[in-house]
């Protein structure tokens, strides 16, 4: 997915692109359409509806905390005149990202549905997740392509990105929880033990209960 500026929708030709707004529009309904999917298998209008408010809210979240650290990479590396054109990079990856999640929508309604373990049923989320970031680098290398051809040190600071949205989207997705109702917990939009738990530690336990 490519991204111009708005004076571009009103130009006529095959190489008309979306622009930045239309970008963050459909990628915050295709989060809000996977955080559907998420909360419809509980049954629960409230807990649908605190999905499609949260999936959203998670990747705009994660990415406002990393930009800032991004910024400084790339001053760091010499690239802050390239910034403007990584930044449209990353906001179409993170379009591509909204759009991946609304359509895993029936799988997600699916699993929530078929899978009776909550373990299980968390680290399938968590593939599912998974693979619509892979749709979003895919787009995100395609918009690097040009930077490093330009300059090789583009590649640290896009490696510097992927590790640091990766690590902290899984923290805040652990606090953002529950995103799928949880039998005999009352329908809420954070947990109370939310701030009390780290995300990583969490899903390592997980992964030892199912080998057990």
């Amino acid at each position: 997915m490519n991204f111009a500026t708005d004076e571009n929708l009103l130009r006529g030709g095959a190489d008309v692109t979306p622009s930045a707004r239309a970008c963050l529009g459909v990628g915050a309904a295709g989060c809000a359409l996977a955080g559907l999917g998420l909360g419809a298998a509980a049954g629960d209008v409230r807990t649908a509806l605190f999905a499609a408010i949260k999936v959203p809210l998670l990747i705009a979240f994660v990415a406002g905390l990393c930009l800032p650290s991004f910024f400084v990479v790339n001053t760091v590396l010499g690239l802050r005149d390239d910034f403007r054109a990584a930044c449209r990079g990353l906001l179409a990856a993170q379009a591509t990202l909204g759009i991946a999640l609304g359509a895993q929508a029936p799988m997600l309604v699916f699993l929530g549905a078929s899978v009776l373990d909550p373990y299980l049923l968390t680290l399938c989320d968590a593939v599912q997740f998974g693979a619509a970031t892979w749709a979003a680098q895919r787009v995100l290398a395609r918009h690097y392509a040009p930077l490093l051809a330009r300059d090789a040190r583009h590649r640290h600071a896009l490696r510097g990105w992927l590790v640091l949205f990766a690590f902290t989207g899984v923290q805040v997705a652990w606090v953002l929880r529950p995103f799928r109702g949880t039998e005999g917990f009352p329908v809420q939009f954070l947990r109370p033990e939310a701030f009390e738990q780290n995300a990583y530690v969490v899903l390592l336990d997980h992964c030892l209960r199912l080998l057990r």
